[in-house]
């Protein structure tokens, strides 16, 4: 049997107003609402948002998405060499690629599509 690995490239994208197309519910610390968000995440495992959007025949209340625009800025590709077995060194160095990759790529455009934002990595 034969097998063919076939390579390819990360490529970066970033989407500038995707955080604009819905609204977030205030949840403060100490809320009701974060109390409950995180009740559920210790159940879950994650956190459920709470989010509004737009209504079908109304505009004010809804679950469908505000029309905002939505701006996708695609990076020059990174180039992956095949590693059959990477190391844990192999990845933490491409991811760390990716992200400075992404991260030139946000503060390239940022002005034109987002004046005045952050980009904010955890």
């Amino acid at each position: 049997m034969n097998v063919i690995f076939i390579s390819a490239s990360l490529v970066p994208v970033f989407a500038f107003g995707e955080n604009d197309i819905f609204q977030q519910a205030e949840n403060p610390k100490g809320s009701s609402l974060r109390q409950l968000q995180d009740k559920l995440k210790s159940f879950l495992g994650f956190s459920l948002p709470f989010f509004r959007g737009r209504g079908m025949f109304q505009y004010n209340y809804g679950l469908l998405p505000y029309r905002k625009p939505i701006t996708v800025i695609i990076g020059k590709p990174i180039d992956v060499e095949k590693i059959s077995e990477p190391t844990e060194e192999d990845i933490k160095t491409l991811h760390q690629k990716y992200i400075d990759s992404l991260t030139a790529l946000f503060e390239e455009h940022k002005e034109k599509y987002a004046p005045g934002s952050k980009l904010l990595l955890s």
